[in-house]
């Protein structure tokens, strides 16, 4: 076989050993696309989710469509199936973005960054305090909503559902943080994990917060 066979030049030599090494290889183009078309994903996700926050809101969960909330977002409704596949785990996903605020909603909330301050947080006051501030910060975006699930929840099973999820989830937060994440001996000898969590659950809740900045003043 001579030296000019192309096969031999794609199989030994020294270019052909480039050409093939490069090829599917990352290059710095090639990570910069799968970057930016991450970006572009997360980007659209946040516009479904608000929208879909901002629509159930208004219009309630049962009136309003998943072509509304793709109209409100500037997609194909086709795209929204795609990544939720159905209204119930749309909302959902709407509901965690907007508890996560500034946030990602995928990071688990007890490695949130409020999370974390409340559980380095050495003195016991000052715990408990960061942790109704969080609730402080998270109600006036959270609660219009819930407010208008509640009153569609005996007609929605999924809602229903969901409102019970939530509930239980605002119980385990304290729980986990305030209760089963804090050295012996720093609330009373009879409080309890689950009894610190009763008690967080019951004061520091959207509802109690509203009442007393609202109704209170």
């Amino acid at each position: 076989m001579s030296s000019s066979d192309p096969t031999r030049r794609r199989s030994g030599a020294p270019g052909g050993q480039k050409g093939i090494a490069r090829r599917g290889a990352d290059t710095p183009r090639r990570i910069g696309d799968r970057k930016g078309s991450a970006r572009r994903g997360a980007d659209t996700r946040r516009r479904i989710e608000a929208a879909a926050g901002r629509l159930f809101t208004i219009h309630g969960y049962t009136a309003t469509t998943m072509q509304a909330i793709a109209t409100e977002a500037g997609v194909h409704v086709q795209t929204i199936y795609l990544a939720y596949g159905t209204k119930p785990t749309l909302l959902a996903a709407s509901a965690a973005r907007l508890v996560a605020g500034d946030e990602d909603p995928a990071t688990h909330p007890g490695e949130r960054r409020w999370a974390r301050e409340v559980a380095a947080e050495p003195d016991p006051r000052a715990k408990l305090a960061r942790y109704v501030k969080q609730i402080g910060d998270v109600s006036p975006r959270i609660t219009p909503l819930i407010d208008v699930l509640r009153a569609t929840a005996p007609a929605e099973p999924d809602v229903a559902a969901f409102l019970a999820e939530m509930e239980q989830g605002r119980r385990e937060g304290p729980r986990q943080l305030l209760g089963l994440g804090v050295p012996a001996g720093t609330w009373r000898p009879d409080l309890t994990p689950d009894k610190v969590a009763d008690i967080v659950f019951a004061i520091a809740s959207p509802d109690t917060l509203r009442a007393l900045i609202d109704r209170c003043g």
